[in-house]
């Protein structure tokens, strides 16, 4: 029972790690907080 418990562990850890590796190329110089707050179509108006 513990070679289970063992590879369990490992594919949570692989998958955690993809999610995050996925996440952080996928989001990567998308948010800017500093814009969203002010819309350019209401400043240009």
């Amino acid at each position: 029972m513990r070679r289970e418990r063992i590879a369990f562990a490992v594919m949570v850890f692989i998958m955690i790690f993809l999610f995050a590796f996925v996440f952080a190329v996928l989001g990567k110089g998308e948010y800017d907080p500093s814009e969203t707050s002010t819309p350019t179509s209401i400043t240009l108006a």
